[in-house]
């Protein structure tokens, strides 16, 4: 097992770095201000959010689209994705 640093900046920030929108039922988290990439050799594997101690998670495979919406009633949320090839990347 190996221990990820969550990355916050770096070249392709702006397709990583996981984005909070309030929806009706809760929070939408989309992968980067840039639509990220979701081919069989480079996508996003998964989403999650942290909030009150409780962490929601959606898998993801190649063709998805790279979003999540989960019924948290607020945006104050960890939100955090990894990508296959460029690893974890978190927003707060």
């Amino acid at each position: 097992m190996e221990l990820l640093d969550n990355k916050t900046e770096d070249t392709g920030y702006e397709k990583h770095i996981p984005v909070i929108e309030k929806t009706d039922n809760g929070i939408k988290i989309k992968v980067g201000s840039v639509p990220h990439p979701m081919e069989e050799k480079h996508y996003i594997e998964w989403i999650e959010a942290v909030w009150d101690s409780r962490t929601y998670i959606k898998f993801l495979n190649p063709g998805d689209t790279p979003e999540a919406e989960f019924e948290i009633p607020t945006m104050e949320v960890l939100a955090r994705e990894h990508c296959n090839l460029h690893g974890l990347w978190k927003s707060k």
